[in-house]
């Protein structure tokens, strides 16, 4: 084949009929198939339709080159092809011209893929479970327990796996489906049938402490979202009636994704948990107040911090195809986009809040509430909110406190409030006394929350309207004492 501009590159697709015990060897010969040779590279177990190819560095010159394909072992062939990708050229058999052409990608070299090669580093895929790194500068993306630590050219310990789930059968790759498969109650070398247990985590944190006691520079984490599960008749040399490999029930499955029903948000609140034992966080700022009068002016705000911040663009404003093409999901509760938060503490004993939102508000009478978890546990109030602020009323300057009764979603009045608000700005201001409490805690916890429908779900938080903080998570006020600070 030639090529006329530098070489970077070439390779060539090579079916093994469904056999996975298949080599080859190529080679790249200058000129024709006496030219002289300028790399070669055994390849093993080749899978069914696989490109294989050769990576040169630095990239050779334009011209005559010979791609040869030997010593083959088990069943492997070379697919013909309409024409070469990249290059022309033609056929040779035993270095004998012949009919056709054979599958060919020829890379050449580009300004642009050489500026995205200086960029980024690239590190080889270990596919295999059980094997571990075969050299530096490979990364795994799943392995089963105990993970293996992989390590860069200069002896770092740079990359490991994480995962929830592993599709391993008896010490070889298998699928979920299976009997005897890792499922998410996996851990320490056995399985749990505990009622419930697929709730807990547990081969997942099996597998973040393995990762965390030897801290690499990065963890992969397998996965996120994988909903979809393919139905096989065969896989990995096993053939049973039907087989999923992937994905097949809760429990022998890996997304941290919320699902409605079974495990919920429990995985993601884990893995964030994990993150940051990982990652590390910052330390929590007290709060310094200021003299804030309710006026609707909010420039006495500017000294007061912290300032609690939350995603820009993000209320929930949905409408997408499902998998089935008939059905569609939509959701248009988002309203506000609620962007930034304060609290401070007055000399009065009065607890101050403010509320920033990216555009005007909009208030109706409902749907904007903040929400007050006094006690900083979850174990008391709806999914531990004690009280509940009805912000939406804002238009009279007078607003309504709730008192959480039992645990769900039910309240009773508990007193009322005072609030301002001009474009898209809100202060508001409650007397200790109708939370019952004679001074404040040393902390509690709070979040604004615009448009839930208030079904007493815990996913209320997650699909509709917009929240601050996301999803169930709180911003922590840390008081020092009454009044101003200094």
């Amino acid at each position: 084949f030639r090529s006329d501009e530098p070489l970077v590159g070439v390779s060539a697709c090579f079916p093994t009929w469904e056999t996975r015990s298949s080599g080859v060897t190529l080679r790249l010969r200058r000129g024709g198939p006496e030219g002289a040779l300028l790399l070669e590279q055994r390849f093993e177990r080749v899978e069914d339709n696989r490109w294989l190819g050769l990576r040169l560095e630095p990239a050779l010159a334009p011209g005559e080159y010979y791609l040869e394909a030997s010593e083959p072992t088990g069943r492997i062939g070379w697919w013909s092809a309409r024409g070469p990708e990249g290059g022309d050229g033609g056929a040779f058999v035993n270095g004998r011209p012949a009919a056709g052409v054979r599958t060919l990608r020829v890379g050449r070299y580009e300004e642009e893929q050489a500026r995205i090669d200086e960029f980024f580093t690239f590190r080889k895929p270990q596919p295999d479970y059980f094997q571990g790194p075969t050299g530096p500068n490979q990364w795994s993306w799943l392995e089963v327990s105990p993970q293996h630590v992989f390590y860069n050219g200069a002896g770092e310990k740079e990359q490991m796996s994480v995962g929830v789930g592993q599709n391993a059968v008896d010490g070889r790759l298998g699928a979920m489906s299976e009997a005897n498969a890792l499922g998410r109650s996996f851990h320490h070398g056995r399985f749990d049938d505990r009622p419930g247990a697929v709730r807990h985590g547990l081969n997942f944190a099996e597998q973040w402490e393995r990762a965390l006691a030897e801290d690499p520079r990065f963890v992969f984490v397998t996965g996120w979202n994988e909903w979809i599960a393919g139905r096989f008749r065969e896989f990995n040399g096993v053939r049973l009636p039907v087989m999923f490999v992937d994905q097949y029930d809760q429990e022998h499955s890996r997304d941290i994704e919320p699902m409605v029903g079974g495990h919920g948000d429990d995985y993601y609140y884990q893995f964030v948990s994990y993150i940051r034992r990982y990652k590390g966080a910052r330390g929590l700022e007290h709060v310094k107040s200021g003299a804030i009068e309710l006026d609707g002016r909010f420039a006495d705000w500017a000294e007061v911090t912290p300032s609690y911040r939350d995603t820009i663009g993000d209320p929930v404003r949905r409408e997408h195809r499902g998998w089935d093409p008939e059905v569609t999901y939509v959701n248009r509760t988002g309203r506000n986009d609620l962007v930034e938060a304060r609290v401070s503490l007055g000399d009065e004993g009065r607890l101050h809040f403010y509320l920033r939102t990216q555009d005007a508000l909009v208030l109706d009478g409902t749907g904007l509430d903040l929400l007050l978890d006094m006690d900083s546990s979850a174990q008391t109030g709806w999914l531990g909110y004690d009280f509940r602020v009805c912000c939406g009323e804002a238009a009279g300057g007078r607003v309504r406190l709730l008192r959480n009764r039992g645990g769900g979603w039910d309240w009773e009045e508990a007193g009322h409030g005072d609030v301002r608000v001009k474009g898209n700005e809100l202060e508001l201001g409650l007397e200790l006394g109708v939370l019952g409490l004679d001074g404040l805690p040393a902390q509690f916890d709070f979040k604004w929350a615009d448009a839930l429908v208030g079904d007493g779900t815990w996913s209320d938080l997650t699909l509709n309207g917009d929240v601050a903080p996301n999803d169930r998570f709180n911003y922590r006020a840390m008081v020092d004492g009454p009044g101003p600070s200094e």
